[in-house]
């Protein structure tokens, strides 16, 4: 008789721990908030996921931080945006610093890109034919991908596009307003 009960007792424990397995089993494996979840819908191609406003102060402060991976002994140089932007920079010849200045009016592309119109560029008040400089520019330098010269239309294209910022992620041009000191970038995502 004592047996039998032992068997009803296993029976029984062996059900109760059968019954929390499956219970917790369900509970591991639910989905939860899934209402919720549906209605998230993923964007394909490429999305403006945000918008970066800047002023002259901390774009200038962006800009030469960036540029200082690209200096050298032989030349250094900072850019700066006032009511033109200026590329100032000094190269060494025969151990005397000769100052560089390019001067530019900047344009937001509807690509995303900046087009740097070429209005002057000069060495110390001496000025310098921009085609000719620019071709040597472009010729024996070696510029990052995105940076294209173009002597003839007397401009630089910086192709923000192709910058990337992260993994599928970049910057794209907007707005650049000198005058004003407002300058809009969309950040983008493939």
């Amino acid at each position: 008789m004592k047996n039998k009960y032992w068997k009803y007792l296993f029976l029984l424990i062996l059900a109760f721990n059968l019954a929390v397995v499956c219970v917790v089993g369900f509970q591991i494996t639910k989905h939860r908030d899934q209402t919720v979840l549906s209605k998230v819908s993923v964007i394909k191609g490429v999305n403006k996921v945000a918008d970066v406003s800047t002023n002259t102060e901390q774009l200038n402060s962006l800009i030469n931080k960036y540029l200082a991976d690209y200096q050298n002994d032989k030349m250094t140089y900072k850019f700066y945006l006032s009511d033109k932007a200026v590329l100032e920079g000094s190269y060494k010849i025969f151990g005397t610093k000769i100052p560089l200045y390019l001067y530019f009016e900047p344009y937001a592309m509807s690509d995303g890109s900046v087009e740097l119109k070429v209005t002057s560029i000069s060495i110390g008040s001496l000025s310098l034919p921009t085609k000719t400089v620019l071709s040597y520019v472009k010729n024996a330098y070696d510029l990052p991908a995105f940076v294209s010269i173009s002597p003839k239309k007397q401009e630089v294209l910086i192709d923000l596009p192709k910058l990337a910022i992260a993994k599928d992620t970049f910057i794209q041009a907007d707005k650049i307003d000198l005058k004003n000191g407002q300058f809009v970038f969309n950040l983008m995502q493939k």
